[in-house]
Parts: C-alpha cells; structure tokens; sequence
C-alpha cells in the first residue's frame, strides 16, 4: 500500500513536470527572449499569476489574439492586467466597545 501511494507521488510528479515542459515549449513560441525570461522570473516569483498569465497567453493565442512574439512591454502589460484583477486580501481594524485604553 505504502509503494502504490509512492508510486502514485511519483506519477503525479511526473505528470506536473510533463505540463510544466509543455508551458515552457509554449511560452517560447509565443515569447521573445527577454520575455521568456521575465516570464520564467514571475513563475519563480509568484507561481499563482504565472499560472495566470500563462492561462491568459494561451487563450489569447488560441483565439489568434496574438500576433508574431509577444515582447517584454507587453508582457509586462499583461501581467498588470493579470495583477489588478486579482483579489487581494484585506486587513481592517475595529476597535473593542468604546473603551479608550
């Protein structure tokens, strides 16, 4: 029992590589060098809006939105976008009753 869930980890491991190798080949298609890099940096950095980036690019692409190698300002661009859409958590502060301490 305890090999198969081993195993089970291995391919799972496998298969996120798999994908990631297909993002990769992807995004140097659609990407110049400069951006690739960039885009390499951000999955580093922050892999939540490099999914979403790479989600964005590939739809965009799908749908021949994007025309020859997207360049560095426009992914840069692209991902702003991709940012200010983002939910970010909210902190506030409320004080106890009205008690000055």
């Amino acid at each position: 029992m305890r090999d198969r869930r081993l195993q089970e980890q291995y391919a799972k491991a496998a298969q996120a590589q798999q994908l990631e190798a297909q993002m990769k080949t992807v995004l140097k298609q659609i990407l110049d060098g400069q951006a690739y890099e960039r885009a390499m940096n951000v999955r580093l950095a922050n892999p939540e809006l490099y999914q979403q980036m790479v989600a964005l690019l590939a739809h965009l692409y799908r749908n021949k939105q994007i025309r020859g190698k997207v360049g560095d300002e426009q992914l840069k661009k692209l991902l702003q976008q991709v940012s200010s859409t983002r939910h970010e958590p909210s902190i506030s502060f409320r004080k106890k009753g009205g008690h000055d301490e």
